[in-house]
């Protein structure tokens, strides 16, 4: 089939829908921090470890030793690596951030639909081409670039909503993620206006400088005032899914002139922040007090509290909840991997496109037109009737074939006559054009009447009337024996050393069994032997 949208569409790569929330890789610090470095929040810079032996050349005898025999002549307590009980814990410490597994939002539901426009597009040109196509060959199409097809987020009504982004169609599960997306947002300069200005650089004895080993976002020195407001409003911001702790292992430090040098100049410039459309002079000199002031006063207007939305799949990954995204990103490879899924939804979008739809051998099809036998009395025009006869002559075929055989000596291209009369049998469905080029001309079905046979014939043929079928006897249920006769022949069967193992339950039995006979097996005689046999 051939795809309509390509030319129109551009695929966005930032949004990866692959088995986990795709990042950017980011180098690791150069060695694991100390516990005290861990527990301040720092981690040096250290050399990497060498061997205290000197390397004034090869050794024994000028060859140089195996790996396997360095390997070897380490201890355990000097392997790099840790102990192999230790190994998990280390792997799960040392892992890229884009590695780490997001869990979806629980209590959140989300259907992946197409997109009616995207659709649109593609009835056009079945009806233009007059060509069928397999349906499930269009859900195909419709899953291959994500311009093609939306998510529909839904939770109950009874738990919190989510808050959706009109602007950007942007996804929250709570207040405190919408107003951090307001920082990254294309809108924040609608609403506040920035402005630089310089200040007085802090004061003090700086000698080194601490900075995130992911991001490379500058922190400043470990004796900072406000040192550790910076990281975690980094970690709010940037790598909120990952625990603090883990988080705090990766900031590295740099103990050069250069660094401190550098940091101190740009802790000369401040920003600043305006609210846009206000008449009096309302500065806001910390991001605090901007996130207080968007939360008060242009929340409202930016974002709205939902239970249901629908969210176009080429919306940037930055604009999403990490869970939010996970679970939209699971639903889409589904939807890739399987796109029958989507077949239903597909069927109702073409028939408000007026396409219908139609079963051939247990697939279904849309096409310009059903199926419509022709009639065997049907008069048509000198080329139409070619095609026709040809066609009933060879039921199934391609479409070149025809052309080979009904085109004048001489021509190998159909003229515009040719084709316009083809493609009103195609637009008719008195001919089916398939995307292979498979050219089938529909048949009507024949209906034939069963033969009658030897003596139902001769009723069938008479006009007297069948004689009515005599009622089905039934036949006599039946009884079973009591349960407890079963186990009293069982227990008669037994050895003397058998039914001395069962402890007293062959009198118990036998009790039973003697006040059930005076009732119930008085009506129906049971079998004697079985008494007598447990009294035995």
């Amino acid at each position: 089939m051939s795809d309509p949208l390509n030319p129109s569409n551009r695929l966005l790569s930032a949004l990866d829908l692959g088995p986990s929330w795709a990042r950017d890789a980011v180098p690791r610090p150069a060695a694991r921090p100390s516990s005290q470095a861990q527990a301040d929040g720092v981690a040096e810079v250290r050399a990497p470890r060498r061997n205290d032996r000197r390397s004034d050349g090869p050794r024994d005898g000028g060859r140089e030793r195996s790996f396997s025999s360095r390997r070897d002549d380490r201890s355990p307590r000097d392997d790099s690596r840790g102990p192999r009980g230790n190994f998990r814990d280390r792997n799960m410490d040392d892992r890229p951030v884009h590695e780490v597994e997001i869990a979806p939002t629980p209590g959140v539901k989300i259907v992946v639909q197409p997109n009616a426009d995207a659709l649109h597009l593609i009835a056009k040109e079945v009806i233009s081409v007059a060509r069928v196509y397999s349906l499930f060959d269009i859900a195909k199409t419709l899953m291959s670039q994500r311009e093609r097809f939306h998510g529909i987020f839904s939770l109950d009504e009874s738990k919190a909503p989510l808050y959706f982004g009109h602007r950007d169609n942007s996804l929250w599960v709570t207040k405190e993620e919408a107003v951090q997306h307001f920082w990254t947002s294309d809108w924040r300069s609608d609403l506040y206006e920035e402005e630089e200005v310089e200040v007085e650089g802090p004061a003090g004895n700086f000698q080194v400088v601490a900075k995130c080993g992911l991001s490379g976002i500058v922190f400043g020195p470990p004796n900072y005032h406000a040192y550790q407001s910076t990281i975690r409003q980094v970690h709010r911001e940037k790598f909120s899914h990952l625990p603090f702790d883990r988080y705090a292992a990766k900031i590295i430090t740099e103990r050069n002139e250069e660094a401190v040098q550098k940091w101190l100049h740009n802790m000369k410039t401040k920003l600043r922040w305006k609210p846009v459309g206000q008449e009096e002079t309302l500065w806001l000199n910390e991001r605090d007090e901007v996130e207080q002031h968007f939360l008060n006063n242009r929340f409202p207007e930016m974002y709205v509290a939902v239970h249901k939305v629908e969210i176009p799949a080429n919306t940037s990954v930055k604009n999403f909840s990490p869970g939010l995204l996970v679970l939209f990103k699971n639903a889409a490879r589904h939807a890739g991997n399987h796109p029958a899924i989507i077949i239903p939804t597909l069927c109702t979008l073409l028939e408000k496109e007026h396409l219908p739809v139609f079963k051939k051998q247990g697939k279904l099809f849309a096409g310009p037109s059903r199926p419509h036998p022709i009639a065997d009395d049907t008069t048509f025009s000198d080329r139409l009737n070619q095609i026709v006869n040809w066609m009933r002559a060879n039921p199934e075929t391609k479409l070149n074939k025809l052309w080979k055989t009904v085109l004048p000596d001489g021509e190998t291209d159909p003229s515009a006559e040719w084709l316009a009369d083809l493609y009103w049998l195609l637009s008719q469905g008195h001919l089916l054009l398939f995307a292979n080029d498979s050219l089938i001309l529909p048949l009507r079905r024949k209906v034939e009447a069963p033969a009658p046979k030897g003596k139902s014939a001769e009723v069938a043929n008479s006009n007297e009337p069948k004689p009515a079928k005599a009622p089905r006897k039934k036949k006599p249920r039946k009884r079973r024996k009591p349960l407890l006769l079963i186990l009293g022949k069982r227990v008669a069967d037994m050895t003397p050393l058998d039914r001395k193992k069962t402890r007293g339950f062959e009198r118990t039995l036998v009790h039973r069994l003697r006040l059930k006979s005076q009732s119930k097996l008085r009506h129906e005689p049971a079998d004697e032997f079985a008494l007598e046999g447990i009294e035995d």
